[in-house]
């Protein structure tokens, strides 16, 4: 990948800064350390991490910041494959490995100044498009890191990227410009004892066992920060009690299309990974109404590319438009309450004949919490079920605060349903977690 001149332009802008000892203050500095332990119920698959995330922000002059959020990870007492393979990322976005035990990343760094009526934000940074529970419509700016495939929280699963963020008031509302060269996707386990994915709905089924195979190298983009760079719009404004945004996002796909053909003359078939560019046209929309809160994202995707089971046609991928939705409720009813349903739906154009997926695919979820004793206690519960494949997932939490700095979390996450759903093809991965965070 060639180097990214946003790299270069948060090098200077921060030297210029630091130039400056006496105009440059510590704001403030903080973080958080992670303990967390699990252990798979239906096999002897554990696994700890210490996650070390400090930050520091800086303030330069009236209108300047900078956010620096290093975050370290330590694997005691056992080997770490979760980031053996980053064909994923970008040279500037891997996750740097020391030993099997350690590794760590900047996570965020980025310099915020005033830029004529607005704000530029400059470096590596997440930006949210969406507040959906459990899967993504709108939120399609930062990749997922799936190491805990969707059980993790959305500010810890994001992988920030290298970009600019250009954000104004205007008379139509709020603008936001980006401008993103980082050629990073979402990062997948490759760990077979992890969230390995095996889906047939996302992985290209391998040929029978009689059949040789021959995978070939990832295709990414160049790297060139023009052409291959992501770009994006939103624009939100208040209409009548109603938040509304509208977005649109031209960008690689984070997800990778893999190609199969025959390789006649030498009786194999041959897998061929790339990355496959689309637009993305969107928006949000949510208001509240006594007890409840009415919210819901829609995009509409120019290419998707959907797994076929004929290799023979088209290298066995079919290229369709896809409009997907979200809609949900949120009911605050209670005291110390909180439920919230939801209807995600995927409309891909044509018909589904021989494609691995059904025309429209549908999951619902129900989200739920509660808080006890002032709020030293809390219960959380977050379940999904797909329509189509009779598939679910579950993640069931216990938080205690035992003061400001420090809590403790129980968590079940479950799997049930068909082997070859998104959610059923962990069904042998159930997980109990136990961890605290500590706050300093």
């Amino acid at each position: 990948m060639k180097k990214i001149p946003i790299l270069s332009a948060v090098t200077l802008l921060s030297s210029a800064t630091i130039c400056n000892a006496d105009a440059l203050e510590l704001e403030d500095f903080g973080g958080r350390v992670r303990v967390e332990h699990s252990s798979q119920t239906h096999n002897d698959y554990d696994r700890s991490l210490i996650r070390l995330q400090p930050e520091w922000e800086l303030s330069y002059g009236d209108s300047t910041e900078i956010v620096f959020k290093p975050r370290v990870l330590l694997s005691p007492g056992q080997f770490d494959a979760a980031y053996n393979d980053q064909v994923e990322r970008s040279e500037a976005s891997e996750i740097h490995r020391y030993n099997d035990y350690v590794s760590a990343d900047p996570f965020e760094l980025h310099l915020q100044t005033r830029v004529g009526d607005g704000y530029m934000t400059l470096g590596k940074q997440q930006v949210f498009w969406g507040a959906a529970d459990g899967l993504r419509v709108m939120d399609l700016v930062n990749p997922v890191d799936f190491r805990d495939f969707i059980m993790a929280e959305p500010i810890d699963s994001r992988i920030p990227l290298w970009m600019a963020n250009y954000q104004r008031r205007t008379d139509w509302g709020q603008l936001q410009l980006l401008w993103i060269p980082d050629n990073t996707y979402s990062d997948y386990v490759a760990d077979p004892d992890g969230y390995f994915l095996t889906s047939p709905k996302i992985i290209a089924s391998p040929p029978p066992s009689t059949t040789a195979i021959s995978v070939e190298p990832l295709q990414r983009p160049d790297g060139d920060w023009v052409e291959d760079a992501d770009y994006g719009a939103k624009i939100s404004r208040v209409v009548d009690n109603w938040d509304l945004s509208f977005n649109y996002l031209y960008h690689y796909n984070d997800e990778q299309v893999v190609r199969r053909r025959w390789v006649g003359d030498e009786g194999l078939v041959s897998f061929q990974p790339s990355y496959e560019r689309t637009h993305t046209l969107g928006g949000s929309f949510s208001a509240a109404s006594g007890q409840f809160v009415y919210r819901g994202e829609y995009a509409f995707d120019s290419h998707r590319y959907i797994l076929s089971e004929d290799i023979q046609q088209n290298q066995g991928i079919e290229r369709r438009q896809d409009f997907s939705y979200v809609l949900g409720i949120d009911w605050y009813g209670w005291t110390d309450h909180f439920v919230s349903a939801q209807l995600f739906q995927s409309v891909i154009s044509g018909n589904d004949e021989g494609l691995v997926r059904d025309k429209v695919d549908s999951t619902l979820t129900l989200n739920f919490s509660r808080d006890f004793t002032n709020q030293i206690w809390r219960i959380e519960g977050l379940f999904l079920y797909s329509l189509n494949d009779r598939d679910s997932a579950f993640r069931g939490r216990v938080m205690y605060d035992f003061d400001d700095r420090l809590s403790a979390y129980l968590q079940y996450e479950n799997y049930a349903g068909n082997s070859k759903g998104v959610f059923g093809q962990f069904e042998e991965k159930d997980r109990l977690m136990l961890y605290f965070d500590y706050f300093f």
